[in-house]
């Protein structure tokens, strides 16, 4: 691994760790209903800005907007459909399909702008990691409140497992132009 494979590793990572906490953070705070919750849910929904510096530092903005759309979706429809379903709201449903369908979006925007990366590795990925975020709020709205202790560190090894994945992609498309 190169120093620029070591950055792209390393802004990745400290992303994706800090993107998952603040999910983890929000959910914790919303299903307690603390004053940091909205707080929480502001720092989660800049962390598309600092996904949109890392990722068009790679490539050119107008390839991967479709992408840093996603991306920012993913984290507004994630705390809209908490803060629903914390209501009983009616639309709770409709919004939690949004933000499971977004993976789907999200997976097609990556594989747009690099042949390296497979549909299939990233759309099972981002499933999972919304079926975690899912049990997590299943099982505390339950008052089984072990299972945040026991899930969160499965999400942030597989946010890890995620940028690796992302970074090895990036590094094989760009290997002859980093030369």
């Amino acid at each position: 691994m190169d120093e620029r494979e070591f950055l792209l590793y390393q802004a990745m990572v400290s992303y994706a760790m800090e993107n998952i906490f603040w999910q983890l953070v929000f959910l914790n705070n919303a299903l307690f209903d603390t004053p940091l919750g909205t707080d929480a849910k502001s720092k989660l929904e800049a962390m598309s800005k600092r996904y949109a510096t890392i990722i068009t530092n790679i490539y050119p903005a107008a390839d991967c907007q479709g992408l840093i759309d996603a991306m920012t979706n993913s984290n507004t429809l994630f705390a809209n459909y908490i803060e629903h379903l914390l209501a009983n709201s009616e639309q709770t449903a409709c919004i939690k399909k949004e933000w499971l369908d977004n993976a789907q979006c999200t997976t097609q925007a990556l594989c747009d702008i690099n042949p390296y990366w497979k549909s299939t590795e990233w759309n099972a990925m981002l499933c999972h990691q919304n079926d975690l975020l899912e049990s997590i709020v299943t099982n505390m709205l339950d008052k089984n409140y072990i299972a945040f202790a026991n899930i969160a560190p499965i999400c942030q090894r597989l946010a890890m497992d995620m940028s690796d994945y992302m970074c090895s992609g990036i590094v094989q498309q760009m290997k002859n132009s980093w030369i």
